[in-house]
């Protein structure tokens, strides 16, 4: 899977959670959009909801992955910061199966 089909799931998953969301609590669309963290309005509850949405939508096209693990938390710089960094993050888990 390339990184552009990988960005079209997590700009979907962000479309998605946007739907529950209020206008002021929307996350940016866009492939540059910070995901995660000071820069973001989503809370960690809202991660996880798009995380799984993620999840599911690669389950779908045959990669049953998890993105969430220890070695994701370990991280010093988190994988969920940004879209790119979460595209990069989803690829590493990729290979790494």
């Amino acid at each position: 899977m390339n990184d552009a089909e990988i960005e079209a799931i997590v700009l979907r998953a962000i479309h998605n959670i946007n739907l529950a969301r209020e206008p002021h609590a929307q996350i940016e669309e866009s492939p540059r959009a910070a995901i995660f963290g000071p820069d973001s309005p989503l809370d960690s509850l809202g991660l996880v909801s798009l995380l799984i949405d993620v999840e599911e939508a690669m389950n779908d096209r045959g990669f049953d992955i998890m993105l969430s693990d220890a070695r994701a938390m370990s991280q010093t710089l988190s994988p969920f910061r940004s879209v790119p960094a979460l595209v990069a993050h989803i690829q590493s888990v990729l290979s790494a199966t």
